[in-house]
């Protein structure tokens, strides 16, 4: 099947594609990532996934109901420094759940020395090369209630003596699961399951096959990413070349006031490309995700 050009991966705007193949085992995730321009709707780039540590062990902790191991998970609390006082709580329990509900963006993986070429993501990894904040204000002047609602990963900093908060995490709202065969909607029906010859063209279902996938979209707005370059270094430098699902549970942290908070946070998926610029006044990316169980 061409991943795509086919009919039932049709992508608009600026697109992930997320395939987890179960056929491999718990873990198995592909995506198709095609970039296009959030004005123009240009292409910009294609690249795909790759599931992390993190996102492969928390499969198998999920599916089968496993209480966690503590030293086998990493997380972006840790790497980040962005503790939570609920970490190792989530971490040893067999009930407390996480979710992918947030995403991070970097621009690590490009390479400073040979334009064009990128670097991998691996398997073993833990986290992205070198995430950025997608909002950098004053702590004086620090973001609205509505709008911190949108962001976790809440880092203080002092950048040339001055206080700022950066918030590296953006919230997103997966659909539920959706059912197709030959682009119609799907239903379960139990007389479908029958043993079936490869060479048989009677089965109801022959000549395609069942999706079950969920969609929703992340954004990158104009006034995102482009204040940390102001501050630090120079706006024609804003760029990103990596991006990753976040795994975690949402809770009130009780080492900042109470705040909500990214609790036992770890990358789920990571997709590594050639850098994109994002300098330029007004730029932005629409990202549609649809994400499938093969």
């Amino acid at each position: 099947m061409n991943i795509l050009n086919g009919k039932n991966h049709k992508i608009q705007r600026e697109a992930f594609e997320e395939f987890i193949n179960l056929d491999d085992g718990p873990g198995s995730v592909f995506t198709v990532f095609e970039m296009r321009d959030g004005k123009t709707g240009r292409i910009i780039q294609c690249t795909h996934n790759t599931t992390v540590l993190g996102g492969r062990i928390a499969l198998l902790e999920e599916m089968f109901g496993l209480t966690r191991n503590k030293d086998q998970h990493l997380t972006i609390n840790s790497s980040l420094g962005v503790p939570h006082s609920e970490t190792d709580t989530v971490l040893n329990s067999a009930t407390q759940k996480r979710h992918v509900g947030y995403f991070m963006v970097g621009d690590g993986a490009s390479s400073t020395e040979t334009p064009g070429k990128y670097y991998t993501a691996k398997n073993y990894e833990t986290k992205l090369y070198h995430p950025l904040p997608f909002r950098v204000v004053p702590l004086a002047t620090d973001l609205s209630s509505s709008e911190q609602e949108q962001y976790r990963l809440r880092k203080v900093l002092n950048i040339n003596g001055v206080d700022y908060v950066a918030y590296y995490a953006k919230k997103f709202e997966p659909s539920s699961v959706i059912l197709e065969y030959n682009s119609a909607q799907y239903k379960p029906i139990d007389s479908h399951t029958i043993p079936v010859d490869e060479a048989d063209s009677s089965h109801p279902l022959r000549g395609g096959s069942v999706l079950a996938y969920i969609t929703f979209s992340i954004s990158i707005e104009e006034a995102e990413l482009k204040e940390w370059f102001r501050i630090t270094s120079n706006i024609s430098k804003c760029a990103m070349s990596e991006t990753g699902l976040v795994l975690a549970a949402d809770l009130p942290n009780a080492l900042d006031n109470n705040r909500s908070e990214l609790a036992a946070a770890e990358l789920f998926t990571k997709i590594c490309s050639t850098s994109t610029s994002l300098s330029e006044d007004g730029s932005s990316r629409i990202i549609t995700i649809r994400l499938f169980a093969k």
